[in-house]
């Protein structure tokens, strides 16, 4: 394994214990609460190594580099800055420039809020949970930034039951109806 995808095995773990679901671009939909894209496409060709979503909302971007680079640098900053300014016009986005910044090589992760003018590098070593991302946007919905359910541990139906439950609410339907079928085989 490469460095660069050493430090993206630990950079994907840490979206996940966050809450995000990590997708290819190939697999993203806009129906995911939080999805931070792998090599999300951006404009003039560029691909930011994780383009973040919140509920088909563009709201930032993580730069990862190989663990011996430092990511507060400022070839690393200045190419995080590009990332946040070059989302393309056909997704929707909290605002443009991204708002969310990160940059990461899988030990050290680095935070910055792009609506800051001082751009302050605050370290973290960690993701914000989709609904920390949430509160500090003010995005007024309750549903936005639901944490991404995981299938391990549920059956099919109770994944597939869930799932469109949440799908309701966010689609804005005031009444769902669930129907859970315990059938035991013997």
């Amino acid at each position: 394994m490469t460095p660069e995808e050493k430090a993206r095995v630990k950079i994907d773990q840490m979206f996940e214990d966050a809450g995000w679901k990590v997708v290819d671009r190939d697999f993203y939909s806009p129906t995911l609460t939080a999805a931070a894209i792998r090599e999300g496409l951006l404009e003039g060709n560029r691909e930011a190594d994780y383009f973040l979503f919140v509920n088909g909302m563009a709201v930032g971007i993580l730069e990862a580099k190989r663990k011996e680079v430092d990511v507060t640098s400022d070839m690393v900053c200045e190419q995080a800055d590009l990332y946040a300014r070059g989302v393309p016009e056909c997704y929707k986005a909290y605002s443009r420039p991204l708002p969310i910044i990160y940059q990461s090589n899988g030990e050290e992760t680095i935070f910055r809020d792009f609506r800051d003018e001082d751009g302050e590098l605050i370290e973290l070593n960690r993701i914000h949970t989709p609904k920390e991302i949430v509160k500090m946007l003010g995005i007024d919905d309750p549903y936005a930034g639901l944490p991404t359910l995981k299938k391990k541990g549920l059956r099919d139906c109770q994944y597939e039951a869930i799932s469109e439950l949440e799908n309701s609410f966010r689609n804005g339907q005031k009444k769902a109806l669930i129907v859970f079928a315990d059938i035991t085989v013997r």
